[in-house]
């Protein structure tokens, strides 16, 4: 887990106000991944179903490739 401190102006002698601080906090754990980690944990979801999303996400981007492809083939056909 990510620590931040709070930092220091060395001019004015104050403290960072604790939002700012916290604010980085939540950027560093993002950046971590801690975030998404958490996220995908909370709903398991089983290996076959996972390759038959990827499966068809592929076969989705082959069919609108050739729908592009054909269409710049008739575009240039004219």
């Amino acid at each position: 887990m990510p620590s931040v401190t709070p930092r220091t102006d060395k001019r004015k002698s104050n403290e960072e106000p604790f939002d700012r601080m916290l604010r980085r906090w939540k950027k560093s754990c993002e950046r971590a991944g801690i975030v998404q980690e958490v996220r995908d944990r909370q709903h398991f979801e089983k290996p076959s179903s996972i390759k038959n999303e990827q499966k068809q996400a592929i076969k989705r981007r082959k069919k609108i490739n050739a729908k592009r492809a054909a269409q710049k083939g008739f575009r240039l056909g004219r």
